[in-house]
């Protein structure tokens, strides 16, 4: 539990010295440059923030469960990623036993990823109603990746419209969301697609 709290303020303190840093003079003046600086510094910003939430979320699963608990959806998680199982033991021990951990809900996104639509968007449907508040270690959403794949789905299936509004909740709900390579959503995602 200490070292989440250290690693939050890490963080934090990685986001200040961006800041920072943005806000030293250049050697040379030409405003493109600046611009660039401004914007890196926002997106390192926004990044710190997301990993910040990861922090918090994983210090509340080591509330809920203890140091022990946490041990155990650790390696459940770990072993689960490792297999190639939609469905398995480990997947089901992490749902009954540690529902509220934040490891549950990467495992059922990926549960959705691994059925890849033989179960209509099972898995990416219960991520987004009750895992949505998850976040994998680099930030990203599990509401808004959940939503993002499974608005995929049912483009593939000829449901435009519904997944034209999966789109549009992710923009509104999830405005700072980030894919696994680091890239913002809310870039080349198009509510109007």
């Amino acid at each position: 539990m200490k070292k989440i709290v250290m690693v939050a303020a890490a963080f934090g303190a990685l986001a200040a010295a961006n800041v920072a840093r943005a806000e030293e003079p250049t050697k040379s003046e030409g405003a493109p440059q600046k611009e660039e600086s401004s914007a890196q510094s926002q997106e390192d910003t926004e990044i710190a923030a997301l990993r910040a939430k990861v922090a918090a979320r994983m210090k509340a699963d080591a509330d809920e469960y203890g140091r022990d608990g946490v041990r155990a959806i650790e390696m459940a998680y770990r072993a689960y990623s490792r297999s190639r199982d939609v469905d398995n033991e480990h997947l089901k021990t992490l749902l009954e036993k540690y529902p509220k951990a934040n490891r549950t809900g990467c495992a059922v996104m990926y549960a959705g990823q691994r059925a890849q639509g033989s179960d209509d968007g099972k898995w990416f449907r219960l991520a987004m109603e009750k895992y949505a508040d998850c976040m994998y270690g680099d930030g990203v959403q599990v509401g808004a990746y959940a939503r993002l794949y499974l608005a995929g789905y049912l483009e593939s299936k000829g449901k435009k419209d519904e997944a034209k509004k999966l789109r549009g909740e992710i923009l509104k709900l999830y405005p700072d969301a980030r894919t696994h390579r680091g890239r913002k959503m809310s870039e080349f995602l198009d509510s109007g697609k």
